[in-house]
């Protein structure tokens, strides 16, 4: 309630503004001639509700009534009768009354009323603060219309996100969930270690992980905690290299976004029937620049379809939430041998430390 009322005072302000600048202009302008500025002055005054009302006319009747639905031939037919109506009207003013009141020995009152250039002037005298307002009008609306479309385009953006996000955790569950199933029926004595080992990493995921973005620190403990969960299921069966370098623990990145190139790796590089299963982990991040990538073993009777597969919603998902957070800011390589896969991820993360400054002051 109260913004409504400070929204119609403020346009009360605008439109008093609009009109004294008006008055003041034409009256400097035309007055300047003979040094008549109050008779120019009173001129205008008796003149302006025949400027004021096509211009409400046409910015609170006929621009959101036939202009902005684009009704264009409606919009120009009623523009032409109002300014043709105002005109005459205008004009019939200044015939009968100014002529008389401000020069009655010139007798202009002899030209005939509808004399056809003494009309057009009318109208154009009329329909000048018509378009100025208009254009001003057309300015604040376009201005909003594309405002309104980018805040339905953030949202539209943050729902996507969220949705992407969301469908992390099922397929991650799903996939630990068939490691402890395989570990459950050999009756490993391992298998209380990774049920306590996906409760801690369940935890991030549920719970830590509703910020946009998150520390590169505690993304990489969380990645290391996966690796931790395989190493304990392969145990001497798979190698497992892991290195990183970080030269700010701080820097954000959207949560869960290098998961599923490990969760990847592990599928395809632990296959059963490799020998010597291998995977390397590699995380380079300085002066907000990202390098991240893992190599690993894969079965020669493996093609890249294995990769790609619409069943593989991990990299179907971070290829799209690279896409929506880092346009035209990061490159993902996807690389195939006979014997291994390499990702290659490299992002410019320097536009997240100035979105969430944009944030903070919105």
């Amino acid at each position: 309630m109260i913004d409504k009322i400070s929204n119609r005072k403020n346009r009360v302000y605008y439109h008093v503004l609009f009109w004294m600048s008006y008055v003041a202009l034409y009256t400097l302008m035309w007055g300047s001639y003979d040094d008549e500025y109050w008779e120019q002055f009173q001129q205008l005054l008796f003149l302006l509700p025949w400027k004021m009302i096509p211009t409400y006319i046409t910015l609170y009747y006929l621009m959101p009534k036939f202009l902005y639905p684009k009704k264009t031939v409606q919009y120009i037919f009623l523009s032409i009768l109002l300014a043709l109506a105002i005109g005459v009207i205008d004009r019939y003013m200044i015939w009968t009354y100014l002529y008389r009141w401000y020069s009655p020995e010139k007798e202009h009152w002899k030209t005939p009323m509808l004399y056809l250039p003494k009309l057009l002037n009318s109208i154009v005298a009329v329909y000048t603060p018509v378009f100025v307002a208009m254009a001003i009008k057309l300015q604040l609306f376009y201005y909003q219309k594309d405002k309104i479309n980018k805040e339905l385009e953030k949202e539209k953006v943050a729902t996507e996100l969220k949705f992407l996000k969301a469908q992390i955790h099922p397929h991650f569950l799903f996939n630990t969930l068939n490691s402890i199933y395989s570990l459950s029926l050999s009756q490993s004595k391992k298998t209380p270690d990774v049920v306590l080992g996906l409760s801690k990493f369940l935890d991030y995921m549920l719970y830590e992980c509703n910020e946009r973005f998150i520390s590169i620190g505690r993304e990489w403990e969380q990645l290391m905690n996966l690796v931790a969960l395989e190493r304990i299921r392969y145990e001497e069966g798979l190698s497992i290299n892991v290195s990183e370098s970080i030269d700010n623990t701080e820097t954000l990145i959207p949560p869960l976004l290098l998961l599923p190139f490990v969760e990847n790796a592990f599928k395809h590089g632990a296959d059963n029937e490799i020998n010597d299963a291998w995977i390397n982990i590699d995380l380079k991040l300085i002066k907000e620049n990202l390098v991240f990538m893992v190599e690993n073993s894969k079965s020669s009777e493996l093609s890249k379809e294995g990769l790609d597969t619409d069943k593989n919603i991990g990299l179907t998902n971070v290829k799209r939430r690279l896409e929506l957070f880092f346009p035209d800011k990061y490159e993902l390589k996807i690389l195939e041998e006979e014997d291994s896969f390499l990702v290659k991820l490299n992002i410019d993360l320097s536009d997240i430390s100035d979105l969430m400054q944009e944030e903070n002051v919105q």
